[in-house]
């Protein structure tokens, strides 16, 4: 039942929405959790474990062909088939095609291998931050955390796994941006056509360097991925390996530039939690799983039901489109209790977030994409003195992905440990 004094409807455009959209998120917990959103033609799912259900339930599908036409779909297909070799990606596939596409992107992403990359990812972070210092000064300065850090170094980090030369990297940067967005389904023609001709640039480079990776292999991801094959020794096919390169990019890139700028801006505005962490770094692996919870980048997940599906106390037919919303599922006080809404660095199950999606569909990329954000606020935390707002955080007006724009900050930058 809806609470009295409450509106609970799903709307992007209202005001405040893009700094928090929290508070819209509690009314539809509280009076409308399987909402019906006139906008999105599809439901809106808000609870934790109406959430948590849906993200595990092997007959609810990640395939746009299985959902009931509506003009959002129908325009996604068209553009699909305008772009066929864009719905390959594994995070449009179910099984059996799903489950074989992972098992062949699955090996360099186990923890191990992942573990493997500490020391390469250190290296970029502290080389990033001796250049700032250089840039910059050994004073206090000055920073947009987001140009100036986050946001460039996921995209160079996960190049130089690809083995794409350091010279494209600031290209790639772009093109994983306007890629992005291309998820959101709501966009204008010129968005449209910007983000599609990104889209084919990124497709036509991948093609030539994993050529060239096929030719003269290289220790790294790309050519792991071009030589890999399944039990049968069959490999990806051409489309398939590009469709899944795309995809890496852009899980390896926005995600964790996203968590850098928000959990930093949230460690800002609760400098209790933040002198918990510099008293005890080793809190930064929990805290990364809490600043993830708390506001992390990923908020909505879309789902298509095959089959009549409860939802909470409503039944959707097959065909339905859900938008099943991690970020709110993170902050239901009947999960996470009266902390909710509170940073807790030391929060003992910060890791049960559901972020990374769970179920056959979980974040493959989930293992690296912590261990960046790890290294990121440990570096942040030792060579970042004194740090603190200077300006008011710009947010992006992304629908499905939350981050920052822009983060002004002054701190003193350290030098690197010798």
């Amino acid at each position: 039942m809806q609470q009295q004094g409450t509106s609970a409807v799903f709307d992007p455009f209202e005001e405040g929405y893009v700094e928090s959209p929290y508070a819209q998120y509690a009314r539809l917990r509280d009076g409308d959790p399987v909402h019906r959103s006139a906008l999105l033609h599809g439901w809106v799912v808000t609870r934790f474990a109406d959430v948590s259900k849906l993200l595990r339930d092997p007959s609810i599908s990640s395939d746009i062909h299985n959902a009931t036409p509506n003009p959002l779909t129908k325009m996604e297909l068209a553009r699909l088939a305008e772009r066929e070799r864009a719905s390959r990606t594994i995070v449009l596939m179910d099984d059996p095609d799903h489950a074989r596409v992972r098992r062949l992107m699955s090996e360099p992403f186990r923890p191990r291998e992942i573990e493997r990359l500490r020391a390469q990812v250190v290296e970029r972070i502290e080389r990033a931050l001796d250049q700032l210092r250089e840039e910059r000064g050994t004073g206090t300065v000055e920073l947009d955390l987001i140009a100036d850090f986050a946001y460039p170094l996921p995209v160079e980090i996960f190049s130089e796994m690809l083995g794409v030369p350091d010279e494209d990297h600031a290209r790639f940067r772009y093109l994983s941006q306007q890629v992005a967005r291309t998820v959101d389904p709501v966009m204008t023609e010129a968005e449209r056509i910007e983000c599609f001709a990104a889209l084919d640039e990124m497709y036509d480079y991948l093609v030539i360097q994993a050529a060239e990776k096929r030719v003269e292999p290289a220790d790294d991801l790309m050519s792991a991925l071009v030589n890999a094959a399944d039990d049968d020794g069959i490999p990806f096919t051409d489309e398939e390996l590009i469709a899944q390169l795309v995809t890496l990019y852009l899980a390896g890139h926005e995600p964790v530039a996203s968590i850098i700028g928000t959990g930093t801006l949230a460690l800002l505005r609760a400098p209790d939690q933040l002198a918990k962490l510099k008293a005890d770094p080793s809190l930064v692996r929990n805290a990364v799983h809490e600043l993830l919870r708390y506001d992390g980048p990923n908020h909505f997940m879309r789902r298509i039901t095959t089959q009549p599906t409860m939802v909470g106390d409503v039944e959707l037919p097959a065909g339905e489109v859900i938008y099943a919303s991690p970020a709110s599922a993170n902050r239901d006080p009947a999960r996470w209790g009266e902390t909710a809404d509170q940073v807790v660095v030391d929060r003992a199950d910060a890791t049960q977030h559901l972020q990374f999606g769970a179920g056959v569909h979980a974040c493959l990329g989930s293992h690296l994409a912590r261990l960046q954000a790890d290294i990121a606020f440990e570096a942040i935390l030792a060579r970042l003195d004194d740090l603190q707002l200077a300006g008011e955080p710009q947010w992006g007006a992304r629908l499905f992905i939350r981050s920052l724009d822009s983060l002004p900050v002054t701190c003193t930058i350290r030098e690197r440990a010798s």
